[in-house]
């Protein structure tokens, strides 16, 4: 088969987990006999518009260079035309049987109606909720949790509580900021940017609609677009695999008592790593023998790095390691007790989760969305409260002091499935569309 992947971003300039797994997936495609090619955004803020082509790792990466802000910014972001019109030259160069899109991010409109006017099915990988949420991960600015999209007005307020404006009211004070948006939902500014709202939430539900197939990696993803009216019929929960090396060492062994946490990932607020900094300082304050291990780019919000590492700079059982390559992930884990994942947004179906499984290394993470999913609480790892940085403290509190314990959760680890697996799934629901059935 011929298969174009269409993602946001591309390894090895971009290396977030949708850009990894469209990495993967292009990888094992390629190995196993299919031609492949990959459609993918690599600049934002360049002038013009151009596509530069290359191969890579033995298949051609078109990689999309243009600015994003030209023009309308809040429609480029969903909906931008020149994208199409790339996609489409393309096509035409490849002939293609199938495309394959990870997220839909920055792509989602135009590449699913310009693949589909070109006779192909479209696959869609889910990984966040970006055909529902603009700001992608259902968070809104002032760090609440948002329930989802009831309402095109209630997103006009949480994009517009985004500037500068008005985001510190809302911080400060929601009841005022209440009583503000009941009265200046009507005015032109609000009402403008209500329309814009309900013209993306228009044009991303009719393009997921007009996809042949959307995997979604957890049940949890396909329970929340359901919630919110989308058409889930042809929706298929099909959990991600993991490409394993044959040499991976087995984790060490805990050496001198001290619980080994570990954190890998984006170092931003949404991801909750002050939650786990505010839980370990206070065990270390209180004398118990833990080390913590942070793992992520620390320029992506700096402003918040620097206040992590400020408030943590007096402990030296607290380590800042930087960011790494994904081969290394396995290293990491080796010299680990346990894995946090204290994340404020409903994570989809975290690689680090099934990557601690694969290693036997117990999880706590937040009982929130796909991470709940994932970690069995008391079997496979602990869960605890969202926002709760004293719950998180009495979880890590129990593996040090409940005999046995840690033994327990390590022993009631669930298997992994490999990329092999996956992959060889994926392929059947290709040949399954493309024969018709």
């Amino acid at each position: 088969m011929r298969i174009l992947i269409a993602a946001h971003g591309f390894p090895p300039t971009h290396s977030a987990g949708a850009e990894r797994r469209a990495e993967r997936m292009a990888r094992w495609l390629s190995a196993n006999g299919h031609t492949v090619e990959v459609f993918a955004v690599e600049k934002l803020n360049e002038p013009g518009f151009r596509v530069e082509t290359a191969v890579q790792d033995g298949f051609t990466v078109h990689r999309l260079y243009y600015d994003v802000k030209a023009g309308d910014f809040f429609r480029n972001l969903y909906d931008y035309p020149p994208v199409g019109d790339a996609l489409r030259t393309v096509l035409a160069q490849g002939q293609f049987d199938l495309v394959h899109i990870v997220s839909g991010y920055l792509l989602g409109g135009q590449v699913i109606h310009t693949a589909r006017e070109a006779g192909l099915p479209v696959v869609i990988t889910l990984t966040e909720y970006w055909f529902m949420c603009a700001r992608l991960n259902l968070i809104q600015p002032t760090g609440a949790l948002c329930t989802g999209p009831e309402s095109d007005e209630k997103c006009m307020r949480c994009l517009m509580e985004d500037k500068r404006r008005f985001r510190l009211a809302a911080q400060t004070a929601p009841p005022l900021m209440d009583a503000f948006w009941s009265m200046a939902r009507r005015l032109p500014f609000a009402a403008a940017q209500t329309t814009h709202i309900n013209k993306r939430q228009t044009t991303l539900r009719q393009a997921l609609d007009a996809a042949t197939l959307v995997i979604c990696p957890s049940h949890y993803l396909i329970s929340k677009f359901g919630e919110f009216g989308f058409d889930t019929e042809r929706f298929v929960f099909l959990r991600q695999g993991l490409a394993t090396p044959a040499d991976k060492k087995p984790a060490a062994e805990r050496r001198n008592h001290t619980l080994r946490l570990g954190y890998t990932g984006q170092i931003k607020r949404h991801k909750g790593v002050d939650l786990l900094v505010d839980a370990v300082t206070a065990l270390l304050d209180a004398g118990e023998a833990v080390s913590l291990d942070l793992w992520g780019s620390e320029t992506e919000e700096p402003q918040y790095v620097t206040q992590l590492k400020t408030q943590t700079a007096s402990y030296p059982a607290i380590h800042w390691n930087g960011r790494y390559t994904g081969p290394k992930v396995w290293e990491v884990l080796a010299g680990l007790d346990v894995m946090v994942m204290p994340s404020r947004w409903y994570e989809n179906s975290p690689n680090v989760i099934l990557e601690a499984n694969e290693m036997g290394v117990p999880m706590v993470v937040t009982n929130l969305g796909g991470m709940a999913e994932l970690v069995e609480h008391e079997r496979s790892g602990l869960v605890f409260r969202l926002n709760d940085a004293a719950d998180l403290r009495h979880q890590v509190e129990r593996l040090l002091h409940e005999p046995g314990l840690l033994d327990r959760l390590r022993a009631g680890i669930p298997s992994v499935k490999t990329i092999d697996t996956e992959m060889r799934e994926i392929v059947g629901y290709y040949e399954r569309l493309l024969g018709g059935e």
